[in-house]
C-alpha cells in the first residue's frame, strides 16, 4: 500500500532558495555587511591592495587593485551572518590583468576557519586572466566545485604561487541567487524489523569532559575523566600532570586545602556535574606507578633548564614576546640543540642528528613519587562513601590508564622506556586486582590504545620501527597486542574466577590529511570539497573490512592474513574477542571525526553515532565534548533531545538497507510497541528523494527533526503515515534527518536474534 506523506516546508531543499536576493559583496565599495581582513603586504590604499581604485573599472566608479604576492590575499569577512551555498547558482565577477597575464590565484570560501571550497580562478575565467582587458569569472555552484550545500561567511582571494605577480584588478562581486532546485537524486531503504535486531547501548552517546552549559543542553549519559593529565593524578592532593602537552608541569587543581582529598576537588567536581545532569562517569585509574607530588600550592616541572641545560623552548619563550607574569622560565620542554647544551649527561643527541636532542637522564623524582597499585583502593573508598557502591548507585566505570603504549613520549619524564606487552598487561592487571577486590561490580575498561598501530604491538616494537610486527609482538607467538591482552583477560579469569576487563577500551582516529587537525583548538579545520568527501568516506574504517584507508594505513598494505591496509576496526575487534575471550564487551572511549562546526564534521559525527548502534558497540565517548551551540552538539541532540523535551532515541537496531549508502545511508531503531525512529543522512551535495519500505505497517503520524550546515536541529516536517510505504521528498544536501515514526503494526519481534 502506497503511504501518502504531506511534509511541512523543511522537506523541500530550495523553496528559500528561489526568492533569495543577490548578495552584492563588492560595487564599487565593499558591502557594508562584510569587514576587510585583507593581509595582502601592504597596507589599503597604499600597499599591495586598494579597494577604492578609480581606474580601470569594469563598470561604477571604483574597483579592486590588487597585488598578488608571498601568499597575500584580500579576505572578506561578515560577522553576523551565514550563508548557504545552496541558495546561489554562481559566483561571478571581472578581473583586469593589469601589465601582466596569467596570474595564478586561489578562491576560497570559509565558514569561520573551514574551507567550504578553493578553486584556482584562472580556471573559471573566460579567456584567462589578459593584460589590459577585462574578462568574467563565473564559478558556478554545482558538483564540479562541491558547492550545492554548505555554509560560509568569509571570501578569500590570494596569490597562490609565494612570489610576486603582475598587479591586477577585480570589481562587480556577485553571489547569484539559484533559480532552479539543484536536480534531486533518488534513493530507496528498505527495514526489515526481524533481522539483526541488537539492543543499542545508550552509554554510545557519551563524551570526555564538557562544560557545565553543554552538559545541561544535552544531558549525556557518559561522561569521560581521561587524556594525558589522568595518568598522573594524586587523588589525595587534587595535583594532575600536564605532561607533554605541556611543559611536563605539575599543576594542583584546588589551592591548599585540609585532606585527602581536599574538599571542592576537581575529581568530586567532575562527577558532580555529571550526576546533576542525568550521566555516569568513567574515571581514569592511574597505572603507570608514579604520581605527582603532594604540593598543592605550587605548580612544579620536569625538565629544569637550571638543572639540565638550556633547551629548545619553555614556557616563557612559548608566550613571546609577551610572556604572561605567571610564566615560569625555568620550565623547558626537554629537548635539546647539541651544540647549545652541552651536557652530554642530560642532553642527548638524537641518533644522525647533531642539532636535536632529548634531555634524559633526568630524575622523576623532580615531580613524582612511585606509586603502585595499593594506591588506589582508598581513591575508590572515597567515591564509595561520597556516592555509594557500583550496585547502590556509585561510580561504576573505571578505565586502566590512558593510552599507556605512549608513556614513553608523553610521559617521558617518568617513563622513558617504552613499554612492552608484559609491562601493560601486568601493570592493569595489578590495579583491576585492587579496583575489584574494592568494588566487585565495578566495570573495567582497558588496555585504553591509542590508535590503529597499537591494537597490533607494543611502543617497544614501534621504537624500533616495527609499526605492526617486531620482536615483542612475536615473542608472544605473533598475537596482535589486543587479542594476546584480550587472552590474558580470559586465561586470568578461567583461573582465578574473576573478570578483570569488562570492556575492550580502544581509541580511534580517522588518519586521512585535513579530517582532523589535533594543532587546532576546533579539530578538523578544513571542509574543503575533497576533504570533506573523504571524511564521509572514512567512516567506513569503523565497519567496512573491504575499505582501505585514505591514508598512510593503506602504505601499511596486506602482506599477512591481517590485511593492514583495511582498518574494518568493529569486525575486526568482534572477531579478536570471539576467538580470545568471548563476552568482552566493545568501548571506543576516545574518537574525533572533524570540526564542531563544519558541515560534514557534524554529519561525520551523526553518522558515527548510528553506526556504533547499528554495530553494537557498548560504550563511547567523543574526544572532547561538542563546542556549545555547534552542530557537532546537534548530532548529539539528534539522539537525545530531539524535541528539546529531552527525549531520546533507543531501543533495538535493525536491519537497514540504503540503496546508496555513499550517497545517503539510513539506520532505524526500534523501541518495540513504542516507536521507530529512522534515520537519513544525505551524504550527497544535492536533494535526494527517499522512498521507505517496511517489513510491517505503520499507522499515525510521524515528526521529523533534522539539521544541516546553515540550519541548527529543529522540526523538519510531519505527516501522516498508512502503510508499508513512506516518501520522503527533497532530503536536503547535507543534512541529518530522524524521522520518529509510530510502532509498526506487528513489528514487534521478541527474541528475534537470540535472547535479549
Amino acid at each position: 500500500m502506497r503511504m501518502l506523506t504531506l511534509p511541512i516546508l523543511l522537506f523541500t531543499a530550495a523553496a528559500s532558495a528561489q526568492t533569495a536576493p543577490p548578495l552584492d559583496l563588492y560595487t564599487d565599495a565593499l558591502s557594508p555587511a562584510f569587514q576587510n581582513w585583507s593581509w595582502a603586504g601592504g597596507s589599503a590604499g597604499t600597499g599591495s591592495y586598494n579597494l577604492a581604485n578609480a581606474s580601470p573599472t569594469h563598470a561604477g566608479s571604483a574597483s579592486i587593485r590588487f597585488l598578488p604576492q608571498g601568499w597575500g590575499g584580500l579576505l572578506f569577512a561578515d560577522v553576523t551572518n551565514v550563508y548557504d551555498a545552496a541558495q546561489y547558482e554562481s559566483l561571478t565577477f571581472w578581473i583586469h590583468g593589469g601589465s601582466g597575464s596569467n596570474q595564478v590565484l586561489q578562491l576560497a570560501l570559509q565558514h569561520d576557519a573551514s574551507t567550504l571550497a578553493a578553486v584556482n580562478v584562472g580556471d573559471y575565467t573566460s579567456g584567462g586572466i589578459v593584460a589590459g582587458t577585462w574578462h568574467a569569472v563565473t564559478i558556478p555552484f554545482n558538483a564540479s566545485t562541491g558547492l550545492t550545500a554548505g555554509s560560509f561567511n568569509r571570501v578569500q582571494i590570494m596569490d597562490f604561487t609565494g612570489g610576486t605577480q603582475a598587479q591586477l584588478y577585480i570589481d562587480d562581486i556577485r553571489f547569484n541567487p539559484r533559480t532552479s532546485t539543484p536536480p534531486a537524486g533518488s534513493q530507496s531503504v528498505s527495514i526489515d524489523l526481524s533481522q539483526d535486531r541488537r539492543p543499542v547501548s545508550p552509554l554510545i552517546f557519551g563524551i570526555s569532559y564538557g562544560s557545565q552549559q553543554t552538559l545541561a543542553a544535552v544531558r549525556y549519559p557518559l561522561r569521560r575523566w581521561g587524556g594525558n593529565s589522568t595518568t598522573r593524578y594524586n587523588w589525595q592532593a587534587d595535583v594532575h600532570s600536564t605532561a607533554g602537552d605541556y611543559f611536563y608541569q605539575n599543576i594542583p587543581d584546588t589551592s591548599g586545602g585540609v585532606g585527602n582529598p581536599p574538599p571542592g576537588n576537581s575529581a568530586d567536581a567532575f562527577i558532580d556535574e555529571a550526576r546533576a545532569n542525568g550521566g555516569e562517569v568513567l574515571m581514569t585509574i592511574p597505572t603507570i606507578g608514579w604520581v605527582p607530588i603532594d604540593d598543592r600550592s605550587n605548580k612544579r616541572w620536569g625538565f629544569s633548564q637550571a638543572k639540565y641545560g638550556p633547551q629548545l623552548m619553555d614556557e616563557c619563550r612559548f608566550y613571546a614576546p609577551n610572556p604572561p607574569a605567571w610564566c615560569t622560565a625555568d620550565s623547558g620542554n626537554g629537548e635539546c640543540d647539541p651544540r647549545v647544551n652541552t651536557n652530554r649527561n642530560y642532553c642527548i643527541p638524537d641518533a644522525g642528528s647533531t642539532t636535536h636532542g632529548l634531555i634524559k637522564n633526568n630524575a622523576p623524582t623532580d615531580t613524582s613519587f612511585a606509586a603502585g597499585p595499593t594506591f588506589w583502593p582508598g581513591w575508590i573508598a572515597h567515591l564509595q562513601a561520597r556516592y555509594g557502591t557500583a550496585a547502590n548507585g556509585g561510580v561504576r566505570f573505571y578505565a586502566l590508564d590512558n593510552e599507556p603504549m605512549l608513556w614513553n613520549s608523553t610521559h617521558r619524564d617518568v617513563h622513558p622506556i617504552a613499554p612492552t606487552y608484559e609491562e601493560v598487561w601486568t601493570k592493569g592487571r595489578d590495579t583491576a586486582i585492587r579496583i575489584k577486590s574494592q568494588d566487585p561490580n565495578a566495570k573495567i575498561f582497558g588496555p585504553v590504545t591509542w590508535g590503529y598501530p597499537d591494537l597490533f604491538t607494543s611502543a617497544a616494537d614501534a621504537e624500533d620501527c616495527n609499526c605492526m610486527n617486531g620482536p615483542d609482538r612475536q615473542a608472544h607467538a605473533g598475537k596482535p597486542f589486543v587479542g594476546w591482552y584480550l587472552e590474558q583477560v580470559c586465561a586470568y579469569q578461567q583461573q582465578h574466577g574473576v573478570r578483570l576487563v569488562d570492556y575492550l577500551d580502544l581509541h580511534y582516529y580517522p588518519q586521512g590529511s585535513g579530517i582532523i587537525d589535533f594543532n587546532s583548538e576546533n579539530l578538523g579545520v578544513s571542509e574543503s570539497a575533497s576533504v570533506q568527501q573523504k571524511r564521509l568516506r572514512s567512516l567506513k574504517e569503523l565497519y567496512d573490512p573491504t575499505y582501505v584507508s585514505e591514508s598512510w594505513i593503506a602504505d601499511l598494505g596486506d602482506t599477512d592474513a591481517n590485511h593492514y591496509s583495511k582498518p574494518g576496526l568493529l569486525p575486526r575487534v568482534k572477531a579478536w574477542i570471539d576467538q580470545y575471550c568471548p563476552g568482552t564487551k566493545i568501548a571506543i572511549t576516545e574518537y574525533n571525526w572533524g570540526p564542531d562546526r563544519g558541515a560534514t564534521g557534524a554529519l561525520a559525527q551523526a553518522e558515527a553515532l548510528a553506526i556504533f548502534a547499528r554495530e553494537g558497540v557498548d560504550a563511547a565517548m567523543r574526544w572532547g565534548a561538542p563546542e556549545a551551540g555547534s552542530y557537532a552538539e546537534d548530532a548529539f541532540k539528534l539522539y537525545l533531545n530531539y524535541d528539546g523535551a529531552f527525549s531520546r532515541v533507543a531501543g533495538d537496531s535493525v536491519r537497514t538497507t540504503a540503496s546508496a549508502p555513499d550517497t545517503l545511508s539510513a539506520y532505524a531503531i526500534h523501541q518495540s510497541g513504542q516507536k521507530l525512529f529512522l534515520l537519513l543522512f544525505n551524504k550527497s551535495t544535492s536533494p535526494q528523494n527517499v522512498t521507505v519500505t517496511l517489513s510491517a505497517p505503520v499507522n499515525g503520524t510521524w515528526n521529523a527533526y533534522r539539521f544541516h550546515s546553515t540550519n541548527h536541529l529543529a522540526p523538519a516536517g510531519s505527516g501522516s503515515a498508512s502503510g508499508t510505504t513512506l516518501s520522503f521528498p527533497g532530503v536536503p544536501a547535507r543534512s541529518s534527518t530522524l524521522v520518529v515514526l509510530p510502532n509498526p503494526a506487528g513489528g514487534d519481534v521478541i527474541f528475534a536474534n537470540g535472547f535479549q
